[in-house]
């Protein structure tokens, strides 16, 4: 196969409804082992899973700026509501709609 264009690396992402997820590929690999595909490792939270996916969760903190996306958003989240100061903060899940 012949390589057009001077890309470094060729990604996928997989924004699902409840599950997000991402794959790449470099040049270099590519042309060594054309079947060879990065994917990132998820841990969710306290549960112990493990998954080439997360949930398709993003939090922004008061000041409208990013914090988290995936199970480390659902992670962070659960402990603002657990200290009663998650009033200020936007926790959006499932919101593939609009991207």
């Amino acid at each position: 196969m012949e390589l057009k264009g001077n890309f470094l690396l060729v990604a996928a992402i997989d924004f699902g409804t409840t599950y997000t997820g991402y794959a790449y590929s470099t040049r270099k690999e590519f042309q060594t082992d054309p079947l060879k595909i990065n994917m990132m490792t998820w841990n969710a939270g306290s549960g112990g899973l493990v998954s080439q996916k997360t949930s398709t969760c993003v939090l922004f903190k008061p000041d409208e700026t990013f914090h988290s996306f995936g199970y480390k958003a659902e992670d962070n989240y659960t402990e603002q509501v657990l200290d009663g100061d998650y009033e200020d903060w936007f926790f959006f899940r499932r919101c593939t709609k609009n991207v």
